[in-house]
């Protein structure tokens, strides 16, 4: 029994020993396992919550740089870009018939854009029609351009209307296939072109008659344009040539400065007004 117990305290002394050496930190006891691995969890774990974090934040910044990218590929808001947009938006559909134009010449007049629209309804669908006319005087230049819908209500209108007498002129109808027609055929046919004659005059007789006044000896003098002068100068110069040419001595200048006739003015002589004699009464007869 004896030799039993001698063990048993040799352990407990080592263990007592062991505690105070950890105490002091000379000695450091092993870790277990399950500690170990329970640590090694956690770390990962955390390890996993940083990177889903950094995910999170990343994906707004890609998001961003791709809208900012889409913007930068976007073409820029001008006349050409919108009328490059408006004609994709009006191509007709791959799937199904494609639309179809019609030439119209030999118009009479007063078959305009409402008489054709009313007119040429009645064959189809007309999506866009375009009368010619003049800038200058805004009047229809006796042709236009119709769009039907559909290609062959296009050709059944091409044949049945060509040769058509309409208003004491033969109309002129054919068939304008996709590949001969301009991209810009139908650009503006919303446009109204008016007569800009009636406005282009009353500016021009506005600009002659209120011209700005300048006053010369105390009265108002409309104030002449550099046109004007230039125009008065060469008028000059023709007159004085030509004068010259005829051998007559002439002063222009004074003339249309005024100055000969404030000479002749003071040179004209006085009229004296002599007084008439009267005329003597007659007597009367003396009676006898």
């Amino acid at each position: 029994s004896s030799q039993q117990a001698l063990p048993r305290l040799a352990g407990g002394v080592a263990a007592m020993v062991g505690k105070k050496a950890t105490k002091k930190g000379k000695v450091k006891p092993k870790a277990s396992k399950a500690k170990a691995q329970k640590a090694g969890d956690g770390e990962a774990k955390k390890r996993k919550a940083k990177a889903g974090k950094v995910t999170e934040a990343s994906e707004p910044k890609v998001e961003q740089e791709e809208v900012a990218a889409q913007e930068k590929a976007k073409p820029r808001k001008t006349k050409a870009n919108r009328f490059k947009e408006a004609m994709e938006a009006e191509e007709e559909p791959k799937e199904g018939e494609p639309k179809g134009v019609v030439y119209l010449g030999h118009i009479p007049d007063g078959f305009f854009e409402q008489q054709i629209k009313k007119y040429f309804s009645q064959f189809g669908d007309v999506t866009r029609f375009k009368l010619a006319r003049s800038r200058k005087t805004g009047g229809s230049k006796g042709y236009a351009f119709i769009e039907f819908r559909q290609e062959s209500v296009a050709k059944i209108v091409a044949q049945t209307m060509n040769k058509y007498i309409l208003g004491n002129k033969t109309l002129v109808c054919t068939f304008k296939p996709r590949e001969e027609c301009h991209p810009k055929l139908f650009s503006g046919w919303r446009e109204e072109i008016s007569d800009p004659r009636p406005a282009k005059r009353a500016k021009h007789m506005l600009g002659f008659n209120d011209r700005p006044n300048v006053e010369v000896d105390g009265q108002a003098v409309p104030q002449m344009t550099k046109e004007q002068v230039k125009r008065r100068d060469l008028q000059k110069k023709k007159m004085k040539a030509k004068l010259k040419q005829l051998e007559v001595d002439y002063d222009i200048d004074e003339v249309l400065e005024g100055a000969a006739d404030d000479e002749a003015e003071e040179e004209e002589p006085e009229v004296k007004h002599t007084k008439l004699p009267k005329k003597k009464k007659r007597r009367a007869a003396s009676s006898t």
